[in-house]
């Protein structure tokens, strides 16, 4: 019967890939909706750490290699929310969110 439950998932999970997937259907809980915030801020932290670290050491007056410190560690906080929420949100989240990303940045076609 073991094999039974194995066919019974494996089709489960081929409906899933069939099926277009959206945020409403993968975030769908509370606990995964703040997940998802943590998650988006943490791509903001690791792209903007340089920008985000130069205007919090230039507004407390702290000197170069402080400066280039806090830039590392705000990079290492995002890592870390990153890989933290890529734990609960799973994979599926992930690949969804770059496909929008890539959408943003793909060039658009006139129509003649």
């Amino acid at each position: 019967m073991k094999f039974g439950c194995q066919t019974k998932r494996y089709s489960q999970i081929r409906n899933m890939d069939e099926k277009k997937r959206t945020f409403k259907s993968l975030i769908n809980t509370p606990f995964k909706k703040i997940m998802f915030g943590l998650q988006i801020l943490s791509y903001f932290l690791i792209v903007g750490s340089p920008v985000i670290g130069g205007v919090i050491g230039k507004w407390m007056q702290l000197s170069t290699a402080k400066i280039g410190g806090l830039i590392l560690g705000i990079f290492i906080v995002g890592e870390v929310l990153f890989y933290g929420t890529l734990l609960f949100l799973g994979k599926e989240v992930v690949i969804l969110v770059k496909d929008h990303a890539k959408k943003w940045f793909k060039p658009k076609i006139k129509k003649a």
